[in-house]
């Protein structure tokens, strides 16, 4: 997902005099005051133009800083490449250099009980990694904007900000949590918990396999439909990288309000939604910078965007020069042709 807002700005969500204050999820903000010093949890850094700030993301030519965040098929590719090297094992030998990254059942992660049983799968909950135990306890891992979630062989040298480690039984492996930024973080929930707790909101349906009249109830609201998309109380997975593209070609401006979708518009874009995410996940995701997936590599669906930032590019199917515009507090990429401003 890509945020970014100017240094003094205000958006929506918190419009305080001599500071822009953007909301990244549900307990977590990012600050822009009027120098430029952008403040990330207990981190700040002076943000220059054209400048990266921490592997986090960038101030482009204009001063606007960029938030880049994991989206579902990020999180779907590292489910994938965790799958044969935790299922049927156990993880032994658990390190936390920063317990506070455990949200949840610290305890049951240190001392094992909870986590020394058998793997029974690896799956995927919104942007959310969950590691499945026999017996129905699991372990969710939010990656926020940062977190790489990977296994490397035992002695491997520990990279600063890893914050999580763990042996995997019988592989000469271990599984290894870093995050520079600390807006990730790791959740143990006992069989008949559901995935939520502090800092762990609802979540909607998944995009990637929400039917057509879910979907179509979900849109019957009157706010823009990027700004819907994006709600992930509404529905799961997408961010800014795959709203842009799946809105891009469905021919929808991304401020237009989802009631307003006429039926063929609202299935078409189901169609892209599902065609971007299946897509994105064969090419391993998205990597601009941070993003790797759980064997180290990155991904390269970045190459196959038609909107998202291609800003001055032309539009691969019209040849107008795609724009980048502020919609509901965000950064879209728009073709001017394609995609008409609603009326």
């Amino acid at each position: 997902m890509c945020y970014h807002l100017k240094a003094g700005e205000h958006n929506q969500y918190a419009p305080l005099p001599g500071s822009g204050i953007l909301l990244l999820e549900q307990a977590e903000v990012l600050q822009v005051d009027t120098a430029g010093v952008v403040e990330v949890g207990d981190v700040a850094a002076s943000v220059g133009v054209g400048g990266y700030v921490g592997g986090v993301g960038f101030a482009d030519c204009s001063g606007a800083y960029h938030i880049m965040m994991p989206e579902l098929p990020e999180a779907e590719s590292i489910v994938r490449a965790l799958r044969p090297h935790l299922c049927g094992k156990t993880l032994t030998r658990v390190a936390l250099h920063r317990p506070a990254i455990v949200r949840a059942g610290r305890r049951a992660v240190v001392d094992g009980r909870g986590i020394g049983r058998v793997i029974a799968g690896v799956s995927r909950s919104g942007k959310r990694v969950v590691i499945e135990f026999t017996g129905g306890a699991r372990l969710v891992v939010a990656l926020g904007m940062t977190g790489r979630l990977t296994v490397v062989p035992t002695g491997e040298p520990l990279l600063k900000h890893t914050h999580f480690q763990a042996r995997i039984t019988g592989t000469g492996t271990e599984l290894r949590f870093r995050d520079p930024r600390r807006f990730g973080g790791i959740w143990y929930l006992d069989k008949d918990e559901p995935i939520a707790g502090p800092r762990l909101g609802p979540l909607g349906p998944d995009a990637l396999s929400v039917r057509l009249p879910v979907f179509r109830d979900l849109l019957r609201r009157k706010r823009q439909i990027k700004a819907l998309l994006l709600d992930q109380r509404a529905i799961a997975g997408l961010g800014n990288i795959y709203c842009d593209e799946a809105l891009h070609r469905t021919g929808i401006h991304p401020a237009t309000r989802a009631a307003d979708l006429a039926a063929e518009q609202v299935k078409t874009l189901l169609r892209q939604i599902r065609t971007v995410l299946r897509s994105a996940i064969r090419h391993g995701g998205s990597t601009f910078m941070d993003y790797r997936n759980a064997d180290g590599r990155p991904g390269g669906f970045q190459l196959e965007h038609r909107a998202y930032d291609r800003q001055g590019q032309p539009c691969r199917g019209c040849g107008a020069t795609i724009l980048r515009i502020q919609v509901a507090g965000r950064s879209s990429h728009i073709c001017p042709s394609c995609q008409r401003p609603p009326r």
